[in-house]
């Protein structure tokens, strides 16, 4: 699932678009070009937001989050095919503020916060067990509550 429309990059990216979509065949600008470029963000968001959500993302602010790191990537992308010698500062500014939003989301330091899952728990289970006297042992914590003494 796309986070942006083809219709609202081709807004967003005005003359970019027309100079940078144009397929080297027909000499026409072509929007199957774009919808790549689309494709290749999504796929990029995709793999980020996988690491730490088990579903597809329905919330109205994590797809307004989505959709702007996807707008930053295809501006990127876009300049990059125009050409990459006259990429304007903000464009590479958005486009790293972009990939930074995504460790974040990868990572769990920047939470989609309206879904209505929990994150993917970890892997990784510990507990600490302490002998008593009739040697069965009592938990002193465990990975959930980290409680102990």
């Amino acid at each position: 699932m796309a986070y942006i429309t083809v219709d609202e990059l081709k807004q967003y990216l005005g003359d970019v678009y027309l100079s940078a979509y144009i397929n080297v065949n027909t000499e026409l600008v072509d929007d199957t070009i774009l919808q790549e470029d689309i494709d290749a963000a999504t796929n990029l968001i995709d793999l980020s937001v996988m690491e730490l959500y088990d579903k597809t993302i329905t919330g109205a602010k994590s797809l307004n989050v989505l959709k702007t790191i996807s707008r930053q990537l295809v501006n990127y992308f876009a300049y990059q095919r125009y050409d990459a010698s006259q990429v304007p500062e903000s464009v590479i500014e958005a486009n790293k503020d972009a990939n930074i939003k995504l460790s974040k989301i990868a990572s769990g330091v920047l939470k989609l916060t309206d879904e209505t899952q929990d994150p993917r728990g970890s892997s990784f289970s510990y507990s600490f067990n302490s002998p008593n006297a009739n040697g069965t042992g009592r938990k002193v914590f465990d990975r959930d509550s980290m409680g102990g003494y």
